[in-house]
């Protein structure tokens, strides 16, 4: 009820706007807080008061784990205890040697960055990045222990990627826009930035204005979106109200239009403002706009927002608008036509909504990359809520326009107006095609259905129906929708193949001009010229590095990139082998190396389908022309296209993930010749033979063939490369279906309850029937709902189990593999170097994964995706958590959640130890891409089979549950009519219900009161009968008694006078009448008895000594005979001993004058004791009591002696009852009757 109060209370307009005009004051406050920083004043100081907060936090940290280096006794820092102490990444190094870290992602190096020297606090630059460092010593046990804290600050990358992005520390600089700071250029632009301890730091270009969000902008955003809907609700229900007053309509109608107006502009100038439309992608300009005004996402949303406020406003207000009798007398033609034209228009709106969701969802999409299922972005969100915010305009559309078109049409009108409608949309379509084929039908069998049933009526009619026709708009819209994501995914499918196949012609001609470029810029490079000269194999390295990192920038996400040098001594730098062997490694043996290897080289790989590259570049010496002193090899090898490798995907600028190569097969055909394949398409020989491809064309659009879509693309080379993926299948359109009907159906039954709830909260009280579908609906879905989610968390949780003891298997395969094919063990125990690149490599080709090899120190001793840590993504430090897990907790293995710029995915780590001591000699480690892919892959399978299994059950269900609930109440629907049928006045019939369940318990107990009641009624009828015998007794007793007793005295005179006078006629006839006024006087006596009869005393007698006395009074009289075979010892009982003596008198006398003629009278009283009761039974063998007057024989006056009065049984009855017995008899006739009489016992004896 206080819910229903204070909803009411929100219906007030004044409410509403004093709502509005909160948010409003919120929303200002919020943006004047945020913009006070918006100039180029202030900014450097907001930065220079985070850089202090931040310093703040670094010293805290510091000074806790200085105490607890003091605290332990240990030489070396704990891991596991400064872990938990570490709220910023932290750094402890002892003579310059790491021994430390909180965090894997060190870039700073300690000499190059020169860490060592003397400095508290600083900002320390590093390419083009900053990072702010604080320092501290502390000396423990004679060690210098140098504790650092390093924040990176800004970190802008040289080739950004959808993964590695451009970092900026937003609680420094506010904002997530890329800021322009410098070390040391101070002037009027860049405005230095100081330490707390007033030490310069850095300086910040503040010329740019900059948002700054201390309140988050979304807050803004919300509380104005808000204020926006209060406001306007507020001005429709002024407008309403003003309206029924007696306002003028087109003037409130006037006001009404430019107050939306007027909200609308408000708002858009808020979400177009630079400060915010800059914060928020979704408010950028959308590609190709289908409608110029809807140029973002955000505006389509809020545009949507009004125009469903505004289109309940004016549906509410229908009536009031529009005049409803002059639409009623309009001719039948104009109606056709004008519900022709909103059929049509229905149309219309949802192929225009279908357009802007696959312009909303595309965008999105490009928006944000999707590194995971569940990494869903807002822009995802906001698309899929401009969806369902579409459907419910177009819901309400529907529903109004097909109320009119049912209000003024009859059923032959309907079709007419359907079919003219139909004809004219397929006529379009096929003229131009504008629309949908699958919106088309599924709309056009919506709109029929709903025309011809006019279900729209159900809404307000009926619970189940009402029902029934929201799940018509469900299920419509759920169809649509999985009809969008249909066509948007086989769009996005289209152009992932095309960037996919693209990427497979791997003979690029830009990259062979590259490296023939750079064989030039090699032979030429004085530094590689000078190192061979020299044999400086130092030197050497770091050129070959250097030659490594310019072609990484390029290509080093689609190729494995090796550089060696070989001197003319036979040394090789950065290999084990040989030059010779190199060379024969490239060709697969010595017996493939063709005559010519110096310059550019190249082969294909059969098993893969690629070309690799080798680049055998000769160093010439500079003073002997034709001297050649070494030679330069650079090797490029195609990464792997099942996407298993780390690298690739990072370094990748182009890598879309929401497509993954492993769901796609493709093939590559060498002159219509099959020479490679992968997926789990099977390609033949004759697979192209199925298709005409001219050896000029280009790109070949989709086809299906096979239950698969395939793209083929052909090469100058007589190369085909042909990407296949699975047909969009109608399990995949039922699973979208069901995910999009459970999600309408939660918010629109949630919807509806919440309202019936509000509108009448009682319902839900007094309603049995609401109850009882409730109850069913909750029985029955409950557990259902309840088992899913056991269900789906149990193979959630075996998934991800299954998928680690997978990646536990493989890492442990690797280090077995690396454990016997090396002296691993020997090495370790002899604390050599050992070499491990070449193997690792080889290793990782194998198993197709990234491969890490740490030492028992944490420190990277070979890895096979060396390309991460030279462009300086991945520090050489062991990930600090797994260094706990192993060295410390003793684990043998463990899988971890790591992180790399946008990318999250697991990690698995296993401990290799020593076969004599156990101790561990080092740490494999394999990261798992695809790992997060393939877990949520699962997971998403599992949610939308307990989504597709929902939806089945609540379809098929919901109307079995309404039919099981109508079967329920069936019963009481029967007996509530026969409720309301009960009277006193006539015979009430029972029930007839033919069943044993609880309603026919319920049935038998409703007959039995029936038979009570009408006993009660025959009771009462006797009860009115005996008062009003009361009172009829009472007057004759009282108009007779009067004369009787002058008669009397008067035939007493007379009597003595015929005495006297001897005249026997006289005294005969004297006697006879005063014998018939004495019986008269015993009848008045009688009838005064009766209806002045005293409440019977309340006394405990002795039962059997009363019948005792009775029968001796009445044994004198002649020719009866007493039996008494029962009454025996004494039965003391409570009520009245005279009274019952006179009720056994009046009971003995009938049974005697019941007497037949010239038979003795034979009476037996008997008395007998059942439990707490005493019973005197008085039987005699007389006439019986006829069966017509038996219901009689207890009424006052009814006799059938000729000299009775009629009124002792009644006296007798009314006497038993009174003393809390009863009494009651059974008779045959011509056999004699049995009185009954029965008596309270007392325990009381007297």
């Amino acid at each position: 009820m206080q819910a229903k109060v204070f909803f009411k209370q929100l219906v007030n307009s004044k409410s509403k706007a004093l709502l509005g005009l909160f948010f409003s004051f919120l929303s200002i406050i919020i943006f004047l807080v945020n913009v006070e920083y918006y100039n180029d004043e202030k900014y450097d100081v907001f930065v220079e008061n985070r850089i202090q907060q931040l310093s703040k936090v670094a010293d805290d940290v510091i000074f806790d784990i200085k105490n607890n280096i003091k605290e332990v006794s240990e030489d070396e820092p704990d891991f596991k205890t400064l872990l938990s102490l570490s709220s910023l990444p932290v750094y402890i190094y002892e003579k310059g040697v790491l021994q430390y870290w909180s965090n894997d992602k060190l870039k700073l190096k300690y000499i190059e960055d020169k860490l060592f020297t003397y400095f508290v606090e600083d900002v320390v630059k590093k390419g083009n990045s900053f990072y702010y460092v604080r320092k501290s010593n502390i000396m423990l046990y004679n060690q210098d222990y140098e504790i650092f804290v390093i924040v990176p600050l800004l970190e802008l990358r040289d080739y950004p990627t959808t993964i590695m992005s451009h970092y900026v520390d937003e609680f420094v600089f506010g904002t997530n826009e890329i800021p322009r700071i410098d070390k040391y250029k101070v002037n009027e632009n860049y405005k230095p930035v100081y330490s707390k301890h007033k030490n310069y730091l850095f300086s910040i270009d503040v010329s740019k204005q900059v948002s700054i969000e201390l309140f988050p902008w979304h807050i803004f955003i919300f509380s104005v979106l808000v204020a926006t809907f209060f406001l306007l609700s507020a001005l429709s229900s002024f407008i309403t109200e003003s309206i029924h007053k007696g306002a003028s309509i087109y003037i409130m109608l006037s006001v009404f239009v430019i107050g939306v107006l007027a909200l609308h502009e408000v708002v858009f100038s808020i979400v177009n403002n630079p400060i915010i439309k800059n914060e928020y992608e979704i408010l950028s300009t959308l590609g190709s706009p289908l409608i110029p005004a809807w140029d973002s996402m955000g505006v389509i949303f809020i545009d949507l927002i009004f125009i469903l406020l505004v289109y309940r406003w004016v549906t509410k207000n229908f009536k009031d608008l529009f005049s409803v009798q002059s639409m009623k007398t309009l001719n039948v033609k104009v109606k056709v036509a004008l519900s022709s034209s909103l059929i049509i228009l229905l149309f219309v709106i949802l192929n225009l909504l279908e357009a802007v969701y696959l312009n909303v969802l595309q965008y999105a999409l490009d928006l944000n990359a999707q590194f995971s299922v569940f990494d869903i972005s807002i822009s995802y969100i906001l698309a899929h809520l401009i969806m369902l915010l579409g459907f419910l305009l177009a819901g309400v559309y529907s529903h109004v326009a097909f109320r009119i078109i049912g209000w003024w049409l009859d059923f032959y009108g309907k079709a007419l107006a359907m079919l003219f409608s139909l004809l004219v949309i397929f006529c379009i379509q096929f003229i131009i095609e504008p629309f949908d084929l699958i919106v088309i039908n599924v709309l056009s069998i919506f709109t029929g259905v709903t025309l011809i049933f006019d279900t729209t009526k159900y809404l307000r009619t009926g619970k189940f129906k009402a029902i029934m026709y929201l799940m018509s708009h469900i299920m419509l819209f759920s169809v649509l929708a999985a009809a969008v994501i249909e066509k948007n995914d086989t769009q996005k499918d289209e152009e992932f193949k095309q960037k996919f196949a693209y990427k497979l012609i791997t003979n690029d001609a830009t990259l062979k001009a590259f490296l023939k470029e750079t064989i030039n810029d090699v032979q030429d490079d004085d530094r590689v010229i000078d190192a061979v000269a020299f044999l400086n194999k130092p030197h050497a390295i770091e050129v070959t590095k250097l030659i490594k990192t310019d072609i990484m920038d390029l290509f080093g996400h689609r190729y494995d990139i090796r550089v060696n040098m070989a001197f003319d001594n036979g040394q090789v730098v950065n290999s084990e082998y040989t030059y010779q062997q190199l060379i024969d490694n490239f060709y697969d043996g010595p017996k493939n190396v063709p005559s010519d290897i110096i310059g550019l080289n190249n082969k294909m790989d059969l098993q893969k389908g690629t070309y690799s590259y080798l680049c055998n570049i000769p160093i010439i010496d500079k003073f002997e022309v034709t001297d050649t002193i070494g030679y330069c090899l650079i090797e490029l090898n195609t990464k792997s296209l099942e996407g298993n490798y780390l690298q690739s995907s990072i370094l990748d600028e182009n890598y879309n993930i929401n497509y993954k190569q492993e769901d796609y097969s493709y093939a590559i055909f060498f002159k219509k010749e099959l020479i490679f394949s992968s997926g789990d398409y099977t390609y033949t020989n004759d697979f192209l033979q199925e298709f005409e491809i001219d050896e000029g064309s280009t790109l070949v659009s989709n086809f299906e063939y096979n239950g698969f879509e395939h793209l083929l693309l052909p090469n100058a080379n007589n190369r085909i490369v042909v990407i296949s993926s699975k047909e969009f299948n109608i399990f995949d359109f039922i699973r979208t279906f069901s995910t999009y009907f459970t999600i309408i159906v939660f918010f629109v039954f949630s919807y509806y309850s919440v309202k019936n709830y509000v509108a009448d909260p009682k319902e839900y009280n007094r309603s049995f029937s609401s109850k009882v579908q409730a109850y069913l609906n909750v029985s029955i879905f409950f557990p259902i709902f309840t088992l899913a989610i056991v269900m789906g968390l149990v193979m959630v949780k075996s998934s991800r189990n299954d998928i680690q003891r997978q990646y536990i298997e493989k890492a442990q395969t690797v280090a077995i593999n690396l454990f016997q094919s090396t002296d691993m063990d020997v090495v370790w125990t002899q604390e050599k170097e050992l070499k491990l690149d070449n193997f690792i490599s080889e290793l990782s080709n194998i198993m197709q994964a990234d491969i890490r090899f740490y030492d028992k120190k944490g420190f990277l001793k070979a890895t096979s995706d060396d390309e991460l840590f030279e462009a300086g993504i991945l520090s050489e430090q062991l990930n600090p958590m797994a260094y706990v897990g192993i060295m410390q907790d003793k684990k043998t293995r463990l899988v971890l959640k790591e992180r790399i710029g946008n990318l999250e995915y697991n990690t698995s780590y296993i401990g290799l130890k020593a076969f004599n001591t156990g101790d561990v000699m080092g740490v494999v480690s394999i990261p798992f891409f695809k790992s997060l892919n393939r877990f949520d892959d699962r997971t998403v399978e599992v949610v939308t089979t307990i989504m597709i299994i929902f939806t089945v059950l609540f379809i098929t269900l919901l109307p079995i549950v309404h039919y099981a609930a109508l079967s329920l109440l069936n019963p009481i629907k029967l007996i509530i009519p026969e409720l309301n049928r009960i009277t006193l006045s006539k015979k009430n019939e029972p029930i007839k219900y033919n069943s044993n369940d609880e309603f026919g318990l319920l049935v038998g107990e409703y007959n039995k009161m029936l038979s009570k009641l009408e006993e009660s009624k025959k009771e009462l009828e006797r009860s009115q009968l005996e008062s009003a015998w009361k009172d009829v007794a009472k007057q004759v007793a009282h108009e007779i008694k009067n004369p009787l007793t002058p008669m009397k005295l008067y035939l007493q005179q007379l009597e003595r006078v015929a005495t006297t006078d001897e005249n026997p006629k006289l005294i005969k006839a004297t006697k006879m009448l005063i014998s018939q006024v004495d019986t008269l006087s015993g009848i008045v006596t009688s009838f005064s008895s009766f209806a002045q009869m005293p409440v019977p005393k309340k006394e405990v007698f002795n039962l059997s000594k009363v019948i005792l006395e009775c029968i001796m009074l009445h044994s004198s009289k002649g020719k009866i005979q007493f039996s008494n075979t029962q009454v025996g010892h004494d039965v003391f009982v409570e009520g009245d001993e005279k009274l019952t003596a006179r009720i056994l008198a009046n009971l003995i006398l009938n049974g005697i004058q019941a007497a037949k003629d010239d038979v003795p009278s034979n009476i037996i009283i008997d008395l007998y004791e059942n439990g707490e009761k005493a019973i005197i039974t008085v039987i005699d063998n007389g006439k019986g009591i006829p069966e017509e007057y038996q219901s009689k024989v207890f009424i006052p006056n009814f006799t059938t002696k000729e000299t009775g009065s009629g009124i002792g049984l009644a006296v007798a009855k009314r006497g038993v009852e009174q003393m809390g017995g009863s009494i009651w008899y059974e008779t045959k006739e011509n056999e004699g009757s049995s009185f009954f009489v029965e008596f309270l016992m007392s325990s009381k004896e007297q």
